[in-house]
């Protein structure tokens, strides 16, 4: 029997029978309601992909298109430029001089920016024999300090912007 003939039966049958009806109907709704209806665990997974903000560092006038930026995203002053302390990281590759960080999902508060440009490829900042780097950097709000690198509140925003800048230097 065709499957369109069998579904046109079982709800003559069903009209016939004001119970099955009943029962059917009620059957379907609740099916409809358990598909319908998010799982706990698929609301906590919503939330945490719609929680927080996302933030794009684009960093500007790089000297080439070698290698790639990295960065991290900090939220507190105790951890600012601490190696694997950073609440969110990136790797941009270059073109036509710049990078974008895209970091979502941040949560509201205060964040800074440090980037730097890995000419090289080889995942370290380069110095030279007095400390001086031989390879760009960035911080947000494009901040530049004269000796070492800038506080977390000279470097620090709001997470409600959307469009961040940060200054590149060598």
């Amino acid at each position: 029997m065709h499957l369109a003939t069998e579904r046109a039966e079982v709800f003559a049958m069903s009209l016939r029978n004001p119970a099955r009806l009943f029962t059917l109907l009620s059957m379907f709704t609740a099916l409809v309601g358990t598909l319908a209806a998010p799982s706990a665990a698929q609301e906590v997974r919503a939330t945490r992909r719609t929680t927080g903000r996302t933030i794009v560092v684009t960093v500007a006038r790089l000297r080439s298109d070698s290698g790639q930026v990295m960065g991290g995203l900090y939220r507190s002053a105790e951890v600012w430029l601490i190696a694997d302390q950073a609440d969110g990281d990136c790797r941009a590759n270059i073109r036509a001089g710049r990078a974008r960080c895209v970091f979502r999902n941040v949560p509201p508060g205060s964040v800074a920016f440090a980037g730097m440009h890995d000419e090289d490829g080889d995942g370290e900042f380069d110095r030279d024999l007095l400390g001086l780097p031989n390879e760009g950097y960035a911080f947000s709000n494009d901040v530049r300090e004269p000796l070492g690198p800038p506080s977390f509140l000279a470097a620090s925003f709001a997470t409600d912007a959307l469009l961040v800048h940060a200054r590149y230097g060598i």
